[in-house]
């Protein structure tokens, strides 16, 4: 069968999207052809399968006209496309894919009109309320919105990495139930690190776009409560995005510069050895649709925090897999860090509980599994 993947992030960038096309092009390459088209400026290739590049440095409509008109030239003999959102990747999909008659698959992982319109504060709604009635928000984010309702409603299949996401879009945009689908997220396979690493002491890690809804100053504040228990604490935080200055200088405003580190934008290879060199994980989202960050450290082997928010507690359940804590409650979170840096125990048996549910309920095989099933019915079908 011959694919063709396309994805608004690529490896060096952070991102689920950036991960699974990854993960997925190096399950899929032996037996099918792979071509993926990405949105980026560098690249990690793949081997066995094709990779082109639209570079993000060009103002949008230009990006994605470049886009479309790649995807268009990649398509031909192509017998799926199989895209990681519904916008920048997923709407020149579809219209590839209306044009040429292949079949589209959206992977929906995020709805990209709150995003954007949280990231610009021009909401105050968490999602399901924005969904439901969204603000009369600026032109710019009422055009993404029209975009994604056209690209999800003319997708033969859209897939989400959970049952929450796929329950609020269906009822969002009007999906036939039949055509929107759980697959749930399978974990990241652990890199082989070229040396071992030695695990801080009373370091904790979190690995994100700083963008609001990712909660990171929140998780600076529950530092900043624990430094007088902690003297030592010590908060690594991997990823870049707008919110990166308004974060450094909250840790001057709390005096904990010395204990924040930023590490900006990370290779793949280095997410690995800061999760194996750190005691603990935190996820501090509001909003999450699965997060494959928290399933890639449940394969990582480190103890986790997440807040407690539909999608994310589909996988980590409490003192199961993980702790849970209240969104937006910073003692709450410093607590929460507190019980693990002081209990080995309770780590050790988190850590258990996370590989055990990935086996169960988050491996590569039943995601391959229903995903090559969607492809051979919507090939059979053309």
């Amino acid at each position: 069968m011959k694919i063709l993947l396309a994805t608004p992030l690529y490896p060096p960038e952070i991102g689920g999207p950036a991960t699974y096309t990854i993960e997925l092009t190096e399950r899929l390459h032996r037996e099918h052809e792979i071509t993926i088209v990405a949105y980026a400026s560098t690249s990690v290739h793949v081997e066995g399968a094709r990779l082109v590049t639209v570079s993000k440095k060009r103002p949008l409509p230009v990006r994605i006209l470049k886009y479309t008109w790649v995807m268009w030239r990649e398509s031909r003999g192509k017998d799926i496309i199989y895209a990681q959102n519904a916008v920048a990747a997923g709407f020149p999909s579809v219209i590839v894919g209306l044009l040429r008659r292949i079949p589209v698959i959206i992977k929906f992982v995020g709805d990209e009109p709150w995003e954007k319109a949280t990231q610009q504060k021009l909401t105050t709604k968490q999602l399901e309320e924005f969904l439901a009635n969204p603000d009369p928000v600026s032109l710019y984010i009422r055009f993404i919105r029209l975009i994604q309702t056209w690209t999800l409603l003319r997708a033969q299949i859209v897939t989400t990495p959970s049952q929450y996401l796929r329950d609020a879009i269906v009822r969002a945009y009007h999906i036939a139930p039949e055509r929107a689908l759980v697959n749930y997220n399978a974990t990241e396979t652990a890199d082989k690190l070229p040396f071992e690493g030695t695990v801080q002491k009373h370091q904790i890690v979190t690995t994100a776009r700083l963008v609001e809804w990712k909660g990171i100053d929140g998780i600076i504040r529950a530092v900043a409560l624990l430094t007088p228990r902690f003297p030592d604490i010590r908060l690594l935080v991997a990823g870049d995005g707008p919110d990166e200055e308004k974060l450094k200088k909250l840790t001057q405003e709390l005096a904990v510069e010395k204990h924040v580190e930023f590490l900006g934008r990370v290779s793949r290879a280095e997410t690995w050895h800061i999760r194996k060199t750190s005691e603990v994980y935190v996820l501090n989202s509001h909003y999450e649709g699965l997060p494959h960050t928290v399933l890639t450290s449940f394969s990582a082997g480190i103890p986790t925090i997440a807040t407690d928010i539909p999608g994310t507690n589909e996988a980590v359940i409490h003192e199961s897999t993980g702790l849970l804590v209240p969104v937006a409650d910073d003692h709450a979170l410093a607590e929460a860090i507190a019980r693990l840096l002081g209990d080995e125990k309770l780590r050790a048996s988190l850590v258990t509980g996370g590989e055990r549910i990935i086996k169960e309920k988050f491996s590569w095989d039943a995601h391959l599994a229903l995903l090559k099933k969607i492809f051979e019915q919507l090939t059979a079908k053309k």
